[in-house]
């Protein structure tokens, strides 16, 4: 054979196409190249793999199926992973070219291989190929009619050399009593498949999956524009841009204060009485007329003159005997009158310290008498002036309330009353100076009650409600992440902050927010959905229950995982993995 036609002969290397997803890890790739027994593997990778995230996967990958006595080739289009296999070099393969070779994209050269990258079926060549054989090729007819004529010649020869014999008898039919162990054996092993087929075929699971569900934030810039100023810009309908008005109105307001000034009638009583004061100290106590002493009900007491209490001494503590008369109110400013006739009680100092309360105190051994409850309310100067306060008060907190129910009115005309929003915030409702109705009384006054009133202005601005929702509500939208749904946008959530306000163009700039909940989309219609559940059945099918909870749990899809299982004591999951169903639950509302 010449040199020549050695070189067509000469056999090509065995060749193997595999094909990568895009989530398969190395170690997933790895397994299914280890079995593979061609020498030179070729790879066909889709754009944006797992296996391109990093230089150190491909080493890897590459350093392995080296140990393994193979070498990789990577089919793909995509970008990176050209790069990154350039880097370490291995070499790419995008297309074939115009020869109707592979187009190699690193600088190594491959004469020999002849392999379209997007077709396994073609990779595949044996190193030992099949030879033609020398010998005339005999058709199906001529076989079967050699056969027949061997065989009908060997049957005249038989008969021939015995004419006479007999044709063999037809076999009667026996019926075999069975033996009793076989019979037994049979069932026990009927009875061991049917229980292998149903341990395997009948148990199922339920796994439930509920998505991981996020808050989604959004905050925009928005300018609500005065619609008599700007009316010509806003029928362009500019983006971000939504039209105010201004609204404004008079509040008036009365209210009730009570007042607070008692007195006794000709009828009401102070109780009265006498205590011993007790002094432990070593010195005389020296107390001024009026001096409180008060009990623990808050009952105050004052002695009608200045009085000295004699030191302690050898014999015990020092002793003075007063006269006491109860104030008109308690401590707490409720009135005494018939309160006051107490039964003997102690008494305390409440105008000394705490560590000289204990040197100087009364008790009473007989009871107070002489109180009466009737007395008189009057209107005292603090009465009106707390008054005054109030009005004023109640009437700025009333303008923005009376503000938003004259908004309220703009939208029922427009058929929506939610359809505007009075702007609130830093400055943007505007009051006048409060004025305050004075009373038609005097301090001194006899009455439990007094009315008192006031007026104020009160201007602010209203905006398009339903304009900013939408504006909000599209920018939401857009940052969503694509593998994921939004679940729910919260209206209520809707907050804003005045940045600037130019009252000369009639714009008020303001940063609007949002909020929403986005969640892993595990949609079994869709191609994303599937491939998910997929992913799940085939890493769970025949595992330990816990073990797939762990599994399924700390995919970042997934939020929360239950299996159930049938039956219920089944520790496993079904090796069958179309005995594994999914149900996908809603995430929790944010």
């Amino acid at each position: 054979m010449t040199a020549e036609k050695k070189s067509e002969a000469e056999i090509i290397p065995k060749k193997k196409v595999i094909y990568a997803e895009i989530d398969d890890e190395i170690s997933e790739i790895f397994d299914r190249i280890r079995p593979v027994m061609a020498k030179d593997v070729y790879i066909v990778v889709p754009k944006r793999a797992i296996l391109f995230q990093s230089v150190v996967n491909l080493k890897i990958l590459k350093r392995k199926a080296e140990d393994e006595g193979k070498k990789i080739y990577l089919v793909t289009n995509d970008k990176n992973g050209i790069y990154l296999a350039q880097r370490i070099g291995v070499p790419v393969y995008n297309k074939a070219n115009s020869e109707g070779k592979p187009a190699l994209f690193s600088t190594e050269e491959d004469e020999k291989l002849k392999i379209t990258p997007l077709k396994a079926s073609v990779n595949s060549v044996e190193d030992d190929a099949p030879t033609r054989l020398k010998e005339k090729k005999l058709s199906i007819s001529q076989i079967l009619g050699s056969k027949k004529g061997r065989k009908s010649a060997l049957d005249i020869e038989k008969i021939k050399k015995d004419p006479e014999k007999k044709k063999p008898e037809k076999p009667k039919f026996v019926i075999i009593s069975p033996n009793r162990h076989a019979l037994i054996g049979l069932i026990v092993g009927s009875l061991m498949i049917l229980l292998t087929i149903i341990y395997i075929a009948l148990p199922g699971a339920t796994v439930y999956l509920t998505p991981s569900a996020s808050v989604l934030e959004k905050s925009v810039n928005i300018t609500l524009a005065d619609y008599e100023k700007n009316r010509a810009e806003l029928t362009t309908t500019p983006s971000h841009m939504i039209a105010s008005y201004n609204i404004s109105t008079a509040v008036k307001k009365e209210i009730t204060h009570f007042a607070t000034g008692k007195k006794f009638s000709e009828r009401g009583a102070n109780a009265s009485g006498k205590i011993t004061i007790i002094n432990t100290a070593t010195s005389e106590w020296p107390l001024i007329a009026q001096t409180r002493f008060q009990t623990a009900e808050g009952l105050v007491f004052r002695i009608t003159s200045s009085v000295t209490v004699p030191k302690a001494s050898s014999t015990g503590p020092g002793k003075l005997t007063a006269f006491v008369v109860a104030d008109i109110v308690d401590a707490t400013g409720g009135i005494v009158g018939e309160r006051g006739n107490i039964s003997p009680s102690k008494f305390f100092l409440p105008a000394l310290r705490d560590d000289s309360r204990s040197k100087i105190y009364a008790e009473s051994s007989e009871p107070m008498k002489g109180g009466v409850t009737d007395f008189i309310t009057f209107v005292t100067e603090e009465d009106i002036e707390a008054g005054r306060q109030r009005i004023k008060d109640e009437l700025l907190k009333a303008a923005t309330d009376e503000l938003k129910v004259a908004v309220k009115e703009k939208g029922t005309l427009v058929g929506d009353e939610t359809a505007f929003v009075l702007l609130e915030g830093e400055g943007a409702v505007k009051t006048a100076e409060v004025r305050v109705f004075e009373p038609n009384i005097s301090a001194g006054a006899e009455m439990k009650e007094f009315l008192i009133g006031g007026e104020v202005s009160v201007s602010g601005v209203y905006y398009d409600h339903v304009g900013m929702l939408e504006i909000l509500k599209q920018e939401l939208m857009m940052k969503k992440s694509p593998q994921k749904e939004l679940l729910r946008i919260n209206e209520e959530s809707t907050s804003y902050r005045i940045f600037d306000w130019n009252t000369s163009t009639g714009k008020i700039k303001i940063t609007a927010n949002i909020k929403g909940i986005e969640q892993f989309s595990i949609d079994p219609e869709k191609e994303n959905g599937v491939r998910l559940l997929e992913k799940i059945r085939d890493h769970i099918a025949g595992k330990d229950i816990e073990a797939a909870k762990n599994y399924i749990q700390n995919l970042p899809e997934i939020n929360k995982v239950e299996i159930e299982s049938w039956p219920a004591w089944s520790p496993t999951v079904p090796s069958l993995a179309t005995n594994i169903e999914f149900e996908i639950r809603p995430s929790l509302q944010l």
